[in-house]
């Protein structure tokens, strides 16, 4: 395991990427995490897989006992945490303000993480397919619930100033599945033995397949899971294909489960249809013979989170019930069921992201 810190500045949290800073006092601190000497083309060494963490703590000293691990989605990087693209004050600083830790990494080849042409190919978002699926999904109504979005501050398409400074923070990202996870599994196995004390692991869509990966391998030193909405459902994808995907149910790597699992083939798989229109059918494991068990996750609480208008509304309870079968202590949180309308994919960055992270808050205080 390699780790490599960086200074100790005492900063004004979020000051470095806008002028909109909040009043929160800060100490940060970087390190790198994970990764590996390989030979180039030449023969001579290059590192790679490595993961970059920016380490902020409240300059009058952390209060809560457990640190927050920020975990970002597709295309995106740690930026995510730190502010809003219409200016307002971001998780992070909320958190901070609360009295957390904030671990926020950026995910290997993302970013800061840097990228070796060894590595792959790498894919990029469209700004059209970040309006329908993120910011003016109503204008495409591509999904039952997506008329229901109105907390995008803006239009949410090209030319707005909060869309074009969202998309500006897009990144390339490694268009294979399987090294992403598995780089970030052996990154973030490497980040919390170095935190060294349990963590809660905060994680959005594609990043919310992570914390299944790291909890697997490090299930001692996960305190909890909130998972905003993440990549699924088990087994296929939604909305935008019907494709097989993620053989391993919430994974496209091996997990640890009982019986143990030498072939995906070996999770029998089952359809539970849906009972409305407005929600997917599922595919889970099936209940003969008996379920396989996550076995590492059993005592990691788990709370998926589902805004009321993204287009993982309809599917979202596919994952909870894969998690329920499997022996995860997972709840599912729908927002609309708590009086909280109108978001959609990105609520951390939508007009009323600080009242869903103070709801998150509560349930991370009270596990």
């Amino acid at each position: 395991m390699y780790v490599k810190t960086g200074l100790l500045l005492i900063v004004w949290a979020i000051v470095a990427v806008s002028g909109w800073c909040t009043e929160v006092p800060a100490q940060r601190s970087y390190m790198y995490v994970g990764g590996q000497y390989i030979l180039n083309e030449a023969g001579q060494h290059v590192f790679t897989d490595q993961m970059y963490v920016e380490k902020l703590t409240p300059a009058a000293g952390v209060t809560k006992p457990h640190p927050i691990v920020f975990i970002h989605g597709q295309a995106q990087t740690g930026t995510n945490w730190l502010n809003k693209p219409d200016g307002g004050k971001g998780w992070a600083s909320y958190f901070l303000s609360e009295g957390y830790a904030c671990y926020i990494i950026d995910q290997t080849f993302r970013g800061r993480s840097a990228w070796f042409p060894g590595n792959g190919t790498l894919s990029t978002y469209s700004a059209e397919i970040l309006q329908q699926r993120f910011t003016a999904a109503k204008r495409y109504n591509l999904w039952p619930q997506a008329s229901l979005h109105t907390q995008w501050n803006g239009t949410g398409v090209m030319g707005d100033t909060v869309f074009d400074t969202y998309y500006s923070s897009t990144v390339e990202f490694l268009s294979s599945a399987t090294y992403q996870q598995s780089t970030v599994q052996a990154a973030g196995a490497a980040l919390l033995d170095t935190i060294g004390s349990p963590v809660i692991l905060l994680s959005h869509s594609q990043g919310g397949l992570m914390p299944w990966l790291i909890a697997d391998v490090r299930p001692n030193l996960v305190h909890s899971i909130v998972s905003i909405e993440p990549t699924g459902p088990p087994f296929q994808e939604a909305i935008f294909s019907n494709t097989s995907s993620r053989a391993y149910g919430l994974t496209d790597i091996p997990m640890t489960y009982s019986p143990a699992v030498t072939n995906p083939n070996e999770l029998v798989k089952h359809v539970i249809p849906s009972n409305s229109s407005m929600y997917s059918d599922c595919v889970i494991q099936a209940d003969s013979p008996a379920p396989r068990k996550l076995v590492n996750l059993a005592k990691v609480p788990v709370l998926v989170v589902t805004t009321e208008s993204s287009y993982h509304a309809p599917y979202d309870w596919c994952t909870v019930r894969f998690l329920q079968q499997a022996g995860v202590s997972a709840e599912h949180l729908k927002l609309a069921d708590i009086g909280i309308h109108g978001n959609g994919h990105l609520v951390f960055m939508e007009k009323n992201s600080l009242h869903v992270a103070a709801v998150l808050q509560k349930w991370m205080e009270r596990k």
